[in-house]
């Protein structure tokens, strides 16, 4: 392609993500849907891959976020059967704005709530390291994989204390959250399509690295944080649906949108969101499956002689427990329904009693109530 055409789809390319991500006052994270306490408790997090600018329709608001009602965080939400779900995705968002404002935009963690269940979060850290700036440059200056070097590989590299010290704020605000980190997908194959996506060979190729490069500094920080990865780029048939796929079948926009949908150049398309969406489903099922072997294994049982009596208590460690019965072997003792979920029980009548000592503790998690054993070890006193 010759310069100067190549300028104009560089400048073409500029002017669109300008105009979709350009703020134009405050809009907070949206509540989308909340059908009362309880149930899974849904907030997604993220940049514009995850936010879905000017993909039609749109959330209310407009800018500066552009959020989409065909974003994967909805599709995830409906796919869950959330009970509560609050979109604070925003266009442009930096690893900063997950715990900073965002211009007029609050903070991205001001939507948690201490009974958030589920957060998704990213893709986020492409703004942080300027790889859409990259794009442009490489489609205006061919050669800049060379002429880069390491520069935007160290930036991405930057980022990891950063991400750590947002994921850490998340856990602090949301204790009993899953946490599902996104990565970004796969925009260009291998060796690029240069008759279809202006970027030479080595360029497009250096363009997916920076991308892979940043979803693994992602997958590295969900793998230190205790959190679930959600690798879009391992999407079932993703080499498939590039920007250099035919449109109407691109799960990535390519740099002149072609789907009709409402995507800008090289963010998800509506089918791309669609095919996220299940890659993201199957990872909050995972990780909440996580957290509620987490919360169950978190309970634990003691027994401490005060006096002439035996306190039985459960310690909860921030479970749900909401009813505690106390037992000796199968002699029922008592029942606790509020914390500290504890009772007292005569040393003398527990001497005469032998076996384990048990509570039944019941636990309302997110996505079911059940009841399970914890076991007691027996003070000295009622031997």
């Amino acid at each position: 392609m010759r310069r100067p055409a190549a300028l104009a789809l560089a400048t073409a390319l500029a002017m669109a993500v300008a105009m979709a991500l350009t703020a134009v006052g405050a809009n907070a994270a949206v509540p989308v849907l909340d059908n009362g306490p309880g149930g899974e408790r849904y907030v997604s997090m993220g940049d514009s891959v995850a936010a879905g600018p000017i993909l039609l329709p749109q959330r209310p608001g407009g800018g500066p976020c552009y959020r989409s009602e065909r974003n994967f965080a909805t599709l995830t939400a409906a796919a869950v059967g959330v009970r509560a779900f609050t979109d604070a995705t925003c266009s442009s968002a930096t690893i900063d704005n997950i715990t900073t404002p965002q211009d007029s935009e609050p903070a991205q963690i001001d939507a948690l709530r201490r009974d958030t269940t589920l957060v998704t979060v990213g893709p986020i850290g492409a703004n942080d390291a300027g790889i859409v700036s990259t794009v442009t440059r490489c489609i205006t200056s061919p050669g800049c994989a060379q002429a880069d070097g390491r520069t935007i590989h160290d930036k991405i590299e930057a980022t990891r204390t950063e991400l750590a010290a947002a994921l850490a704020a998340i856990k602090k605000k949301a204790p009993n959250a899953a946490i599902v980190i996104v990565g970004y997908g796969l925009y260009i194959p291998p060796g690029g399509c240069p008759l279809v996506q202006p970027l030479t060979p080595a360029d497009a190729d250096y363009i997916q690295s920076l991308v892979d490069h940043m979803s693994g500094v992602l997958r590295d920080a969900a793998r230190s944080s205790g959190s679930t990865f959600a690798d879009l780029h391992a999407t079932p048939g993703a080499i498939d649906h590039t920007a250099c796929a035919a449109p109407g079948q691109r799960w990535i926009e390519g740099l002149v949108p072609a789907s009709a949908d409402g995507a800008i150049s090289f963010h998800p398309t509506a089918i791309g969101m669609q095919a996220a969406a299940p890659v993201v489903t199957t990872a909050a099922r995972r990780a909440a499956a996580r957290r509620d072997t987490r919360l169950v294994k978190a309970v634990r049982g003691e027994a401490v002689c005060r006096g002439s009596k035996v306190r039985l208590r459960v310690l909860t460690k921030g479970s749900p427990v909401v009813r505690a019965d106390f037992k000796v072997n199968r002699k029922f003792l008592g029942r606790d329904a509020r914390a500290p979920f504890s009772i007292l029980t005569s040393k003398k009548a527990l001497k005469k009693r032998s076996g384990h000592l048990t509570a039944r503790v019941k636990l309302v998690l997110p996505d079911k109530t059940g009841t399970y054993t914890v076991k007691m070890a027996r003070p000295r006193c009622s031997r």
